[in-house]
Parts: structure tokens; C-alpha cells; sequence
């Protein structure tokens, strides 16, 4: 896991620096001062504390995510600036048994166009403010609520799209880091343990894609 996590943060590192280096370069045109836009993802994790706190309990996998933005981009601005919210949800069913993921996430959205015309195209990162993250358990009628507090959770990706009049259409890909931190029972308070006898973490990291649909002004 150290290993897993030192590997993360080096892909994160490496890819803030690119997009470090892409802020300093002029944007070519910005026809939109304000853009709205909702979508929809997937987010390609693999909770492996998570799935071993109970072995009776459904899978945890793949996210779906519905988000919004609000984002503003300013003349002469080497960056557009904004917010964006997501629900983050999974649910899983076995039989008596199921399981089930309800993350609210709030981060600080930045991206820059290097193309920005009929078609756009650039780096995009969010940096999570705020995570609000539940998992739930029911074993053959048992009950049991976990969250995680922490706050760690980035984005870092590439958007493209198109322009049509005031409409956008548009994808997003790349990775979300998120180690939300030791997974604790809402009752008890104690930490959940994996089968190995460990605390648990929850771990929500993986590759992500993103299709979204909005106005721009």
C-alpha cells in the first residue's frame, strides 16, 4: 500500500507540473465568460479495505458520479476558475446482503484551454475542499454505517469538446486521488478493521471519465 500511495503522489506531482507549465502559456481565445455545465461519471476504484472489512458484504467498484459546474474565465486570465459538486454513489446487492457508497464531494475547479474556438481542449484539476463520505452495510438485516473525514481528494485530467452557439458538449478523462482516510463506525466510533487485522482506509483513488452537457455565456 505504501508502495501504491508513493506511486500515486509521484503521478500527481508530475502532473501538476504540466499543468503548472500550461498556465503560463497564453490563452488563444476565450469567446465564454461563464460556462454551466452537469455531468455524469465513472470513477474506476478499487477499495480494497473497504470490500475486506466484511467478506459477506458486496463488492465495492466502479462510482457513478452527478456533478456540476459553475466555472468563469476572465480576459487576459491565463486560467478559468470555478466549483464544482459532485454526489458520488454506488450500490451493490447479494442476495440478503448489500453495500453501498454516498460521497458528497466539493472541490475548486481550474482548467486552461489551450484550444478555445468551435472546439476546445486543455488540462483540467480540481482540489477537494470538502468530503462528506458514507459507506453502509447490511448483512442478512444487520445494519452498519461508516464514514471517513478526511479531506485529501484531487483530480487531474483533459477535457475536450464542442461549442455550438451557446451550448457545450463535452468529455472529460483522467485520475482522481482520494484517500479519504481511516474508515470509522458511526456508532461506536472505532475504527473498521480489515481482515488482516489493520485499520481500514478509505481509499477511493482510481481513473475517472467524465460526459458533460451546458451553457456558456
Amino acid at each position: 500500500m505504501i508502495v501504491s500511495q508513493f506511486h500515486q503522489s509521484k503521478f500527481l506531482a508530475i502532473g501538476l507540473m504540466v499543468v503548472g507549465c500550461a498556465l503560463l502559456l497564453p490563452s488563444p481565445e476565450a469567446l465564454a465568460l461563464i460556462e454551466l455545465k452537469g455531468g455524469y461519471s465513472f470513477i474506476m476504484s478499487n477499495p480494497n479495505d473497504i470490500n475486506s472489512v466484511n467478506s459477506a458484504a458486496p463488492k465495492t467498484g466502479t462510482l457513478n458520479a452527478l456533478s456540476f459546474d459553475a466555472m468563469a474565465s476572465v480576459p487576459m486570465m491565463p486560467v478559468g476558475l470555478g466549483v464544482r459538486y459532485e454526489t458520488i454513489t454506488a450500490k451493490n446487492t447479494k442476495t440478503t446482503n448489500d453495500s453501498s457508497v454516498n460521497w458528497t464531494r466539493v472541490s475548486i475547479l481550474v482548467n486552461k484551454r489551450l484550444v478555445d474556438t468551435g472546439f476546445y481542449f486543455g488540462p483540467i484539476a480540481t482540489i477537494g475542499v470538502s468530503n462528506d463520505f458514507k459507506y453502509h452495510s447490511n448483512i442478512a438485516g444487520t445494519a452498519t454505517e461508516y464514514n471517513a473525514k478526511a479531506n485529501i481528494s484531487e483530480t487531474l485530467g483533459l477535457e475536450a469538446g464542442a461549442k455550438i452557439a451557446i451550448f457545450r458538449v463535452g468529455a472529460e478523462a483522467g485520475y482522481m486521488y482520494a484517500p479519504l482516510g481511516k474508515l470509522k463506525n458511526t456508532t461506536t466510533g472505532a475504527n473498521a478493521v480489515t481482515s488482516s487485522g489493520s485499520d481500514a482506509s478509505a481509499d477511493m483513488s482510481g481513473p475517472y471519465f467524465r460526459l458533460a452537457v451546458g451553457l456558456g455565456f
